[in-house]
């Protein structure tokens, strides 16, 4: 089996079609992953052929306008739909042509709904494809609306309609490009956006989310439509430094902080909260400052550290606070240690109320929440019924599997298309 994986967005969007593909490759198909350059060497070290495709989305978020509009993008939705229309567009535009010449000859694609053009190419090739959303944010289900929109339960109709809403729009500022592209390339007919979301040419496009369905208990809708693997894996390269191993040894099980890729509204004031909170619930504290803006001089009971591998350095921490993203939700629920979401957008808040309502996490907080609230979660921590519901998804998810269910699921799909 010859898999092409396209995807786009950060090393969150990208890691899981990188462990999939690992998996694949080591059950002896060919893999390869048409990404944004700065993954290049991300893949490679993974051992799978690596594609360059134009549109690189950390590069542009590094840039002092993209930098701007990323932080501050609802504060300026003007220019942020400026600059999109400016620079991210053309480069979209760019990157279904790189899409397109990275299919050739591959037997199926997996793609990320970012991955514009990718269902228009597949009915360009006449090969398998299979819809890899990270959230469960396509299939329209009355279990809950999309997260994009709202967490409030609707009801059962109006859910299902957000979905409906969403999956209209979710092409609508790129579908001039994605038209243009099908004729002059792919010569295919115009569409509307939104068309291929659950669809390929009225079939239902196969679909997996690369999440746990112990997450979605009483879900009926995902069984017959959506495959549901479970989160992938993959074994870090990097290891803790020696530096965080000594603080690690130097005392009790540090509380850890991480919000990735999110900026906070105020680092410094945030930074002042989060370090007495530590101090007055008698924690240690280690801080992964990613793009927050927080800055300090490390000491004895809190240490400042740019990036620390997750899955390594959550099983060793007392607690984990962090913003809901889904790979770190993923590697704190596999860590087995009580943790609390602070959500910052997108599906956030969606993955900080479902873990709470579940009581894998503990009550989500905010960034302007008193000091107060942050000690007493430090102090919920401790509790052992919090800590045997970590404990038990965590044995759950051990069991899942993922990568293997998910490379099982592209052997099935590619075998039923060519039978078809």
């Amino acid at each position: 089996m010859n898999i092409i994986f396209l995807c786009l967005g950060t090393r969150g969007d990208v890691q899981p079609y990188v462990a999939i593909g690992k998996a694949a490759k080591a059950k002896g198909h060919f893999v390869a992953v048409c990404t944004g350059e700065t993954f290049q060497g991300f893949v490679e070290e993974n051992g799978l052929e690596f594609i360059r495709c134009s549109l690189d989305l950390m590069a542009v978020l590094k840039t002092p306008e993209g930098k701007q509009v990323f932080e501050e993008g609802m504060k300026h939705p003007v220019k942020a739909m400026k600059f999109a229309r400016k620079v991210i567009n053309p480069l979209y535009r760019k990157s279904m042509t790189d899409f397109y010449n990275a299919c050739k000859g591959r037997d199926i694609i997996v793609y990320h709904p970012k991955a514009f053009g990718a269902v228009d190419i597949v009915e360009k090739l006449g090969i398998a494809c299979v819809s890899m959303p990270l959230v469960p944010i396509i299939y329209p289900i009355a279990a809950f609306p999309n997260l994009a929109i709202t967490t409030k339960n609707l009801g059962s109709g109006l859910n299902k309609l957000t979905y409906k809403a969403a999956n209209a729009g979710a092409e609508s500022s790129n579908i001039k490009d994605i038209n243009e592209f099908r004729e002059t390339e792919l010569h295919l007919e115009k569409r509307k956006a939104g068309t291929y979301m659950i669809w390929r040419n009225k079939e239902p496009l196969p679909m997996i989310y690369p999440i746990s369905d112990s997450l979605f208990p009483g879900v009926l809708e995902f069984k017959n439509n959506v495959f549901l693997s479970g989160f992938p894996v993959l074994e870090d390269a990097a290891t803790i430094d020696q530096e965080t191993e000594e603080f690690l040894a130097k005392g009790a099980a540090p509380v850890v902080i991480t919000f990735s890729s999110m900026p906070l509204k105020s680092p410094q004031v945030f930074m002042e909260k989060i370090t007495k909170a530590l101090r007055e619930s008698g924690n240690r504290g280690i801080l992964i400052v990613g793009n927050s803006g927080m800055q300090m001089k490390s000491d004895d009971t809190i240490l400042l550290r740019e990036f620390l591998p997750h899955d390594e350095l959550f099983k060793k921490a007392k607690g984990i606070l962090h913003h809901g993203g889904v790979g770190t939700m993923a590697a704190a629920l596999r860590s087995g240690k009580p943790q609390v979401i602070m959500p910052f957008n997108v599906d956030q808040p969606f993955w900080a109320k479902r873990l709470y309502d579940l009581a894998f996490a503990l009550k989500p907080i905010n960034e302007t929440d008193p000091t107060e609230v942050f000690i007493d979660r430090f102090y919920e921590m401790e509790k052992e019924a919090c800590k045997n519901r970590a404990k038990e998804i965590a044995a759950i998810l051990e069991m899942e599997n993922a990568n293997e269910k998910a490379v099982q699921y592209l052997e099935e799909q590619v075998k039923a298309w060519k039978n078809r």
